[in-house]
């Protein structure tokens, strides 16, 4: 069984936003439950599928606190989803709303996975010749070192497992590659994964990403968050500055013929196209797409999330 609940009021855009993706996804395939208001499902449905809802009217905003909300709103979408996870009556839960509210009800629903303290998000990103993956990129915006060897102990199970990659080389984000550089946290942190049993390749750097030097790349939240910005905003100032170029220097028709096969290229810093991380430390598989999502991103997210499901996840 591969359905997964959808938290149809999660998003800057909701429940439009993610209704209309949803469809989007079941016509594509994927077997999905819709968990929010009934009454404004219903409506903005207006008979077009059949997709089953579970009535969870209460919404948690973007800028509440996660935990108060989650303890006063009972009724809120993403306990319905998590609550449907727990009681296996579905395979995952996908959201595009408040990643505090993601975290927080996971914890607290579906519980910690053994010998983990800290869940964290990880992002999988394109690289030279295979994906990698970051972590935490967002959950965790202040972490201890022996929370980030957890990072590195999650991104190494997620790549072997998720991405195929036997012996995933783990690498520790810093501000340059020898062991005495960084803060107190990066050094800890060396010295703890120097020590471990993972194929700790040492520090890296945000160069780094480019030249495919690790498999899994490990930091905090806060860092993590940026570099997942700053990578995606950097992938668009490119693909202007390259169009701008080619106007300038080509004829029209051999632009098009250029511009056509760097499509794939562009395809992969499409947040459109690439939308979802999955929520690892957690006992059920859930992934937290962008809050600010489309339609073509929700049913990208969910198609990610319901593609990505293995039976052993951290």
């Amino acid at each position: 069984m591969n359905l997964i609940a959808i938290d149809a009021m999660g998003g800057d855009q909701a429940p439009s936003s993610v209704i209309e993706g949803t469809i989007l996804a079941t016509n594509s395939g994927v077997d999905c439950v819709l968990v929010g208001d009934q009454k404004r499902i219903e409506k903005l449905i207006k008979g077009r599928i059949s997709i089953p809802i579970h009535n969870y009217p209460e919404v948690i905003e973007m800028d509440e606190k996660p935990t108060r909300s989650i303890r006063r709103k009972k009724n809120a979408s993403i306990i319905g989803c998590m609550n449907l996870l727990k009681n296996k009556e579905v395979r995952a839960v996908f959201s595009a709303g408040s990643t505090g509210a993601v975290m927080v009800s996971a914890i607290t629903i579906l519980g910690k996975a053994k010998g983990i303290s800290r869940p964290a998000i990880a992002s999988v990103l394109p690289g030279h010749k295979q994906d990698i993956v970051l972590l935490d990129s967002g959950a965790n915006l202040e972490v201890k070192a022996r929370h980030l060897v957890e990072f590195a102990l999650m991104g190494s199970n997620f790549a072997r497992t998720n991405l195929g990659i036997k012996n995933p080389r783990v690498g520790l984000l810093n501000n340059g590659e020898e062991p005495t550089k960084g803060r107190d946290l990066e050094r800890n942190t060396y010295e703890l994964l120097a020590k471990s049993e993972l194929n700790f390749i040492g520090n890296v750097e945000g160069r780094d990403f480019a030249k495919a030097s690790a498999d899994v790349y490990i930091t905090d939240g806060f860092t993590g968050n940026m570099i997942l910005k700053a990578m995606e905003g950097t992938a668009g100032l490119q693909e202007i500055l390259i169009s701008e170029a080619l106007d300038k220097k080509l004829f029209k028709p051999v632009h098009y013929l250029i511009n056509n096969a760097m499509r794939t290229v562009k395809d992969k810093f499409n947040p459109d196209l690439q939308n979802g991380a999955f929520l690892l430390g957690v006992n059920g598989p859930v992934t937290i797409a962008h809050g600010s999502s489309t339609p073509t991103a929700i049913k990208n997210g969910i198609l990610y999330t319901s593609n990505n499901l293995k039976d052993i996840f951290l």
